[in-house]
């Protein structure tokens, strides 16, 4: 993958062309082109209690927070992700964690992969990345190193993997556990740079960077080299939306992590909400995560509380909505239009949004629509409204 600074996003690079055209194991494991989710995740957890639309199969759901003050400094919410990871390094289960940290440069914040091996390295990885990465770059690097991995990474980063271990099944033992993050999609490093420049910020000069940390819901922080500090709250300053979501995303199916072992988000709900504790959404899919959750609860290494299908669903309804409701519509509509979309083998539920609604958001994503919404925002901001 490299990283193509005109769109802000990270492209593949094929040293043989038609390996895209589908003949090639390079087209197998892309995930852009869709895939049979439901199929996959009936195979991995064909045993799991629950198999609900919107969350996919699982056999327990809770709400979870670590014990460990250190972790939950920076956490964006209750911390569980780390809190999961550092227990499975500490245990020898695994010998290493797929992970993301922030870099700084010329161009401003930009994403790195690289395995994280010890509470240190886990927590300079913390904080949501509401931008792009490419975890899936460390599978190769974790298969020459040898050992046992957890791989963290996006919903659509685990349909690679599963894609890829299709393809190589000596994968499986590389990467015998694996964990998500809940995902609305995703917008460009060109968004990144416009929340910065909008508030003063050069990016170039930027030698720190968050999107959340500090609590729930936390807040976007930045440092420059010349002692300049801008810090907002979440998610205010996220209605600067200039760039839209990529087109994948807005294709996407997976809300919740479906093919990981493994599934956290943030726990917005009222109950939660009003604890003096910040919470995270867990949804344990495998035999395998169920017994580490029990584990680490003995341990006291984590606190949970139950938590209903119901609230979880309430909690995510805005990405659950743009990622499951809406799909039979806007898939509808770009069909007409002749656009590309990926494949999925899941029924669609109709009647759940407007072929208008649809059809004005994918206009908002075209050149004349982005300059329209670019003039909105900043009249606004101007106003003061």
């Amino acid at each position: 993958m490299a990283l193509d600074e005109k769109h802000g996003i990270f492209v593949p690079e094929f040293i043989d062309r038609s390996k895209v055209s589908g003949r090639g194991v390079e087209f197998a494991v892309c995930p852009g082109k869709g895939l049979a989710i439901n199929e996959m995740s009936r195979g991995l957890y064909e045993s799991a209690t629950y198999n609900i639309f919107e969350l996919g199969r699982y056999r327990q759901a809770l709400v979870a927070r670590t014990t460990n003050p250190l972790i939950l400094e920076n956490a964006s919410s209750g911390g569980v992700m780390t809190a999961i990871a550092y227990y499975l390094l500490e245990k020898g289960l695994v010998q290493g964690v797929t992970s993301v940290r922030f870099i700084y440069g010329s161009a401003g914040p930009r994403t790195e992969p690289f395995i994280a091996r010890s509470l240190e390295d886990l927590i300079s990885a913390q904080g949501s990345k509401y931008c792009p990465t490419t975890t899936n770059q460390l599978v190769r690097q974790c298969k020459q190193a040898g050992g046992r991995y957890l791989f963290i990474g996006m919903p659509c980063q685990l349909e690679a993997l599963r894609l890829a271990i299709k393809e190589d099944q000596a994968l499986l033992d590389v990467f015998p556990y694996t964990m998500a993050n809940f995902c609305g999609g995703y917008r460009d490093f060109r968004n990144l740079d416009e929340i910065l420049r909008v508030r003063g910020v050069d990016p170039a000069k930027v030698t720190f960077f968050r999107f959340r940390g500090g609590g729930q819901p936390g807040s976007m922080l930045a440092r420059t080299n010349e002692g300049q500090i801008v810090s907002e709250p979440y998610p205010s300053y996220v209605y600067y939306r200039v760039v839209p979501k990529q087109k994948r995303c807005w294709y996407c199916v997976d809300a919740t992590g479906e093919l990981a072992d493994l599934a956290c988000g943030d726990a917005w709900i009222k109950r939660f909400l009003q604890n003096e504790y910040p919470w995270s959404i867990i949804l344990a899919r495998s035999e395998f995560s169920v017994r580490i959750i029990e584990e680490m609860v003995s341990d006291g290494l984590i606190e949970t509380e139950p938590v209903s299908a119901q609230e979880i669903i309430d909690s995510q309804r805005s990405n659950i909505s743009s990622k499951k409701y809406r799909q039979y519509e806007r898939v509808r509509i770009s069909r007409l239009l002749g656009i590309t979309m990926p494949w999925w083998d899941v029924e669609l539920l109709r009647g759940k949004s407007s072929y208008l609604r649809e059809l004005r958001v994918l206009l908002g994503k075209t050149r004349l629509g982005l300059w329209l919404h670019k003039i909105k925002y900043h009249t606004k901001r101007y106003l003061g409204l």
